[in-house]
């Protein structure tokens, strides 16, 4: 696919993809912008070089037209690598991945920073800053109720929950579990290494993704307390050094979806929301199949994975071959085959994420500082790159809030 933007964006309103019973969506909506603000050490040959990044950035995007306007900063923050929203959309909650920019190896603690969003600007004000309770953290959620936060560390291999105060500033440390195992990388898996942390539909409980164990775990999670218990099964293998990265559960709570960072694979998984229990049914390629890589030896480093609010479509990034897969979900069992392999249309796409209607794609391109906007075809899901690309160094981490 040519990355030359020639796609005329057009108005498609939510009522159009998911029903005209569906509510008609926001004519605006904030999108925010995680970045890093330090040096990089990007693989694969790729240059390195000082972010100019100042935190997270904002901008406005019109569903109607997807146009996007030009990211302003909305908080001066520390390499916020990821970012969570909550459910009344009136704080954001960032990561402070790694202060000194020098790599989980290096890192000496990470932090967790609460914000309160200006529904009218969209700009950031900071209410408090907690320790993430581990280093490198790399991935931070909201659980339903909004009264919890939930934090992945990558370096120390740790999982956290702090409790949120009334005021949307961070409380306790509620939670804290170390992970363990190691799996046959040299170097990426001679630990664990939590890479993701997200709650269950029905909010009883938590996915944890461990890129250095190979597993992916469950924990029975009480949001009244902030709690976690090992579930049983307490976890469930993937085949050595795919490192789970990240995973989601489709709109019908019915499947989840994990992407390994470095299998190069979606794993499909019904999931039994009765005993929290996940079933591997297929397993899906997301690189192409002329892909080479960098060196003998080099990984592909898969990104994200994300589904349409439909659940008709599933899309992930490749960081290797630096491609965005779109996917065609089966809607009987949830189980997917591919549709295209699409240009991200810059190096290492890291973050891709959908709009809330279901009509754009964003893609943020870590290396090549820029995010590309996609139109989704509606009947065949593929993606067409917009005439509109957004300049922006070191983007990482893409989230939607409507403007209300």
């Amino acid at each position: 696919m040519k990355c030359i933007g020639g796609v005329l964006a057009f108005a498609m309103g939510f009522a159009a993809i998911s029903g005209s019973a569906a509510a008609p969506a926001p004519k605006e909506y904030f999108v925010y912008f995680g970045t890093y603000t330090g040096f990089q050490f990007i693989n694969k040959g790729r240059p390195t070089g000082k972010s100019q990044s100042k935190g997270i950035y904002v901008s406005r995007f019109r569903p109607d037209t997807g146009e996007v306007t030009a990211p302003q900063v909305a908080a001066e923050v520390v390499n916020p690598s990821f970012l969570a929203i909550d459910p009344t959309h009136r704080f954001l909650y960032a990561l402070t991945e790694d202060p000194l920019s020098l790599g989980p190896f290096l890192d000496k603690g990470s932090f967790v920073n609460a914000f309160a969003i200006d529904p009218a600007t969209g700009k950031l004000t900071l209410l408090n800053t907690k320790p993430s309770g581990g280093t490198s953290a790399c991935y931070i959620s909201i659980d339903k109720s909004g009264k919890n936060v939930l934090i992945a560390n990558f370096g120390s291999g740790t999982i956290a929950v702090l409790r949120v105060n009334e005021d949307g500033s961070l409380g306790e440390q509620s939670a804290s579990v170390q992970q363990t195992g190691s799996s046959v990388h040299p170097l990426y898996q001679t630990g664990p290494h939590a890479h993701s942390i997200d709650v269950s539909p029905d909010n009883r409980f938590v996915i944890v993704s461990d890129l250095g164990s190979d597993k992916v775990l469950v924990y029975r999670f009480d949001a009244a307390a902030g709690s976690l218990t090992p579930n049983n099964p307490p976890s469930v293998k993937v085949k050595p050094g795919y490192g789970p990265r990240h995973f989601i559960f489709h709109p019908n709570g019915k499947v989840g979806y994990l992407m390994t960072e470095m299998g190069g694979t979606v794993i499909t998984y019904a999931w039994d929301a009765s005993r929290g229990v996940l079933t591997p049914i297929q397993e899906t390629n997301t690189v192409p199949k002329d892909y080479v890589p960098f060196a003998v030896g080099s990984d592909n480093h898969s990104a994200e994975v994300v589904v349409l609010p439909t659940g008709k479509f599933l899309y992930d990034s490749n960081r290797g071959p630096d491609t965005i897969g779109v996917l065609l979900v089966n809607p009987s069992d949830g189980t997917l085959s591919l549709i295209e392999q699409a240009s991200a249309c810059g190096l290492l796409p890291r973050s891709i994420e959908v709009d809330p209607t279901g009509s754009y794609l964003l893609a943020a391109n870590q290396a090549t500082d820029n995010v590309i906007i996609y139109h989704i075809e509606s009947q065949t899901g593929r993606i067409l790159p917009t005439r509109q690309t957004l300049k922006l160094d070191a983007p990482v981490c893409i989230k939607f809030m409507p403007v209300e």
